[in-house]
């Protein structure tokens, strides 16, 4: 991982470039943010990253908070975090106006997340950005 993996200080760099054009919303599903190394060899927990790659129009929502660790569905091979998300995009349109935006992704992962995971794990977010953003259109 070490050869392959960016510093966490050139991917906040890279989200705050892409946030200087439009609302970015980051979504990271790992283990204390993924044991994500601030270049000095030591582990960020979900709070740090969060509040590192947050700004001007960027929000972050992790799988888990600060010290939980990241629970694997294992009948679907994908983290529970991202389980919870694909169902919220399938089906998180709360006030059925066919579209979901990131507070119905939000209500939906945070609400569903725990029984994902038995229990083990909390989404947390760290919302930057006024209003609320178009994620997807419902099925519905």
């Amino acid at each position: 991982m070490k050869a392959s993996a960016l510093p966490l200080g050139q991917v906040r760099d890279e989200i705050h470039a892409l946030a200087r054009h439009g609302r970015v919303l980051v979504l990271i599903d790992a283990c204390r943010a993924g044991a994500a190394a601030d270049g000095a060899g030591f582990a960020l927990d979900a709070r740090s990253a969060r509040a590192m790659l947050a700004g001007a129009n960027v929000s972050v929502l992790t799988a888990t908070e600060a010290e939980e660790r990241a629970v694997k569905d294992e009948p679907r091979q994908n983290g529970a975090f991202t389980e919870a998300l694909l169902e919220a995009l399938a089906r998180a349109d709360s006030n059925h106006d066919g579209l979901i935006s990131v507070s119905d992704l939000w209500s939906h992962v945070r609400d569903r997340l725990p029984a994902f995971s038995d229990g083990r794990q909390h989404p947390s977010q760290e919302l930057r950005f006024e209003g609320d953003i178009l994620l997807a259109t419902s099925a519905s």
